[in-house]
């Protein structure tokens, strides 16, 4: 019987301090329980970060587009530096997925990608996605990588799509965490927050929508 896909992801505030360091105490912890998952699952990780990463680098950092995609030309080997060091503690080998919107959009680049994936996955190999910043066009940007997880997971298959953040859940008007939502509808949206960290990009409302 072939694995179940689990897609998890990772946002900025999850896995970087708020000066954009990276948060090695959490990814400590992610190799260590994703370790634990391997056996049963096929897992792609969509980590954001690259960003926070690399903007200690750009002078005077305003957060620009120019600037975005050059912190993340800085950050993306950053990140994916500190990933393999805390995965190989578990003989977890890792791959860098940079992915655009024409990814999923163009049938054959997606059965490409696809294909890739099944490759890494039959090598023992943990593919972490994220969205290749520094190229991506604003027209063609994915909203974050909320939107990205949701395409890798919905194309895939996978069984389930966890998604860490750094807030305990879904907050209700009062502050007080809606443990299940069975339906996502107007009353849910209504109490839904558009803000974001400091460090990212998404928000609530994009893993909802």
């Amino acid at each position: 019987m072939s694995k179940s896909i689990l897609v998890i992801k990772f946002g900025s505030s999850s896995i970087t301090h708020a000066n954009g360091e990276v948060n090695e105490q959490t990814l400590e912890k992610i190799a260590a329980q994703v370790a634990i998952l391997q056996p049963d699952f096929h897992i792609v990780l969509v980590s954001s970060g690259a960003v926070a990463a690399g903007k200690s680098v750009i002078k005077n950092y305003k957060g620009t587009l120019s600037e975005r995609k050059a912190a993340a030309a800085v950050g993306n080997p950053l990140l994916i530096a500190k990933y393999n060091h805390y995965f190989k503690k578990y003989g977890i080998a890792i791959a860098q997925s940079l992915c655009e919107r024409h990814h999923f959009s163009q049938r054959e680049q997606f059965l490409q990608l696809k294909e890739t994936y099944q490759e890494l996955w039959k090598n023992g190999v943990i593919p972490i996605a994220n969205e290749n910043d520094v190229v991506s066009n604003v027209e063609l940007k994915f909203s974050d990588n909320d939107e990205l997880a949701t395409l890798i997971a919905t194309g895939f298959g996978a069984e389930k799509l966890l998604i860490s953040t750094s807030v305990g859940g879904l907050l209700d008007a009062n502050g007080e965490i809606i443990r299940q939502v069975k339906k996502i509808d107007s009353d849910i949206l209504s109490v839904v927050s558009s803000d974001t960290s400091s460090t990212g990009l998404g928000g609530m409302i994009s893993k909802l929508t």
